[in-house]
């Protein structure tokens, strides 16, 4: 090939298509330039939940891979089986993708255990969201049970030789206060 296009000369049809692309993009600013520019939605604002209703809070839930699993544990006392779902926030308020399962349906009586890493929880019943890298963000617990207790901790693990320990994530029933800041 001799790299010539239907008109004869070399490179004549790709400066022809670079000059209409940069002639859009002029018109294209122009007409952005007068238009009204649309609110970005606030860091700190949370998705509407899309069942029941937020029933617990953590101030301070985190997932450092096998370092700090986030453990949530519920249990509803309702007579029919209930849905319930968690979300973690980074500290900005973005919300963090989740690569696992987050909304179970849980007959009556029965314990829900959520776990941001199921690394130390195989062949048991829990819940692994699988949630990447959070470092001390909120987080919250959605459920449509009306009768329900949930206890919210995470697990350390330090490595060989260290033993593992538990700390409080700030969880806390929706509609009450915050308890006082969580220190790690």
């Amino acid at each position: 090939m001799s790299g010539r296009g239907a008109g004869g000369a070399r490179g004549r049809g790709v400066r022809a298509c670079g000059a209409t692309l940069g002639l859009a993009c002029v018109l294209a600013l122009v007409g952005w330039a007068g238009a009204e520019p649309t609110p970005a939605p606030s860091p700190s604002g949370e998705p509407p939940v899309p069942f029941g209703k937020v029933i617990y809070r953590a101030t301070k839930a985190a997932s450092f891979e096998s370092l700090g699993v986030t453990v949530i544990m519920c249990r509803h006392f309702d007579p029919g089986p209930r849905r319930f779902m968690v979300d973690f926030f980074r500290p900005n308020g973005e919300k963090v993708g989740m690569f696992g399962p987050y909304i179970a349906e849980v007959p009556p009586g029965k314990k829900l255990v959520f776990v941001t890493d199921g690394r130390y929880y195989r062949d048991r019943d829990v819940f692994d969201v699988r949630l990447g890298h959070l470092t001390g963000g909120p987080g919250r617990v959605i459920s449509d049970a009306e009768r329900v207790r949930c206890l919210g901790k995470i697990r350390f693990d330090p490595g060989a030789r260290i033993p593992t320990y538990w700390r409080g994530i700030g969880f806390y029933r929706e509609g009450e206060e915050p308890p006082e800041e969580v220190a790690w």
